[in-house]
């Protein structure tokens, strides 16, 4: 199990890197292009005459939307999603001992009135007698035993 999930993560890093490479491939490529623009909210974006400050704030909300990305998103999931479940299963959970509880109690003197015909109705074991068990046989003399013939007369 743990080579299997050190794959996937080596196959899941490796995917996200080829599509990094792959946007910024075709931002930039196609940033040069005649014809090709990019738009966003209704305003283009020139990526070429990008300053540095431009640079600087576009840096810092990708690593926002990363942490967003990978802290936010599964705490919601976990908390919004797994919390309730998990709490919906300790209650069915409660209710399924309950129910069995009180089967016990109400089928209680059925219990008693079924285990005391069983033991009544079942078949008891035979025990043989002892006169009529068999001897351990006894131990074959050295060398003589049935898998190697021997040569005495």
């Amino acid at each position: 199990m743990k080579t299997l999930f050190k794959t996937f993560l080596v196959l899941g890093v490796i995917l996200v890197g080829g599509a990094l490479l792959l946007g910024w491939g075709m931002v930039h490529l196609l940033g040069d292009v005649p014809g090709v623009h990019l738009t966003v909210d209704g305003e283009e974006v020139i990526l070429s005459g990008m300053g540095l400050a431009d640079a600087f704030g576009a840096g810092i909300g990708l690593i926002v939307a990363l942490v967003v990305l990978c802290l936010v998103v599964p705490l919601v999931l976990l908390l919004g999603l797994g919390l309730p479940l998990l709490i919906l299963g300790a209650v069915a959970l409660v209710a399924l001992a309950a129910l069995a509880s009180v089967g016990a109690v109400v089928g209680s003197p059925l219990l008693v009135i079924g285990l005391v015909v069983w033991l009544l109705v079942r078949d008891k074991p035979r025990k043989a007698p002892r006169a009529q068990s068999a001897a351990a046989p006894s131990a074959p003399a050295l060398g003589s035993s049935p898998a190697e013939p021997s040569l005495h007369a």
